[in-house]
């Protein structure tokens, strides 16, 4: 299946600790059009943000140094003034520790588990992004 090239202008801010994953979802999302910073941890996801605006941010749940939601719910804190929030998606592949609820109520938008098809990817960002 060919993967639409529209994701142009979105960029996207992925937060992957295992390399193979993050590789093939930076390909898929730079193949769609996106511009993709990636760093596989939360503390660095912060740091990004601080000089970063990103379109979305794609998150796996599982991090070395913080859960993928006590992240979003961090980054939320500080957008607390900021009348649009940055959408996020969660990314697991441990669908029976982390649920869709859970998510939800980190302040994730949408929840994917892996292996994530790469035309569902892109669906799901285009609509968050594109609203």
């Amino acid at each position: 299946m060919q993967i639409p090239t529209q994701l142009s202008g979105v960029h996207v801010l992925l937060v992957e600790d295992e390399p193979d994953i993050a590789e093939l979802l930076s390909f898929v999302l730079r193949d769609a059009g996106a511009d993709v910073i990636e760093v596989p941890s939360a503390s660095e996801a912060l740091h990004h943000l601080t000089h970063y605006s990103p379109s979305i941010i794609v998150c796996n749940i599982r991090l070395p140094d913080m859960n993928g939601g006590e992240l979003l719910k961090t980054i939320r804190f500080k957008q607390a003034d900021i009348s649009q929030q940055i959408p996020a998606i969660a990314v697991t592949s441990y669908s029976r520790e982390y649920s869709w609820t859970e998510a939800i109520k980190a302040g994730f938008d949408r929840f994917l588990l892996k292996p994530i098809e790469p035309d569902q990817l892109v669906s799901e960002i285009l609509s968050l992004v594109r609203c």
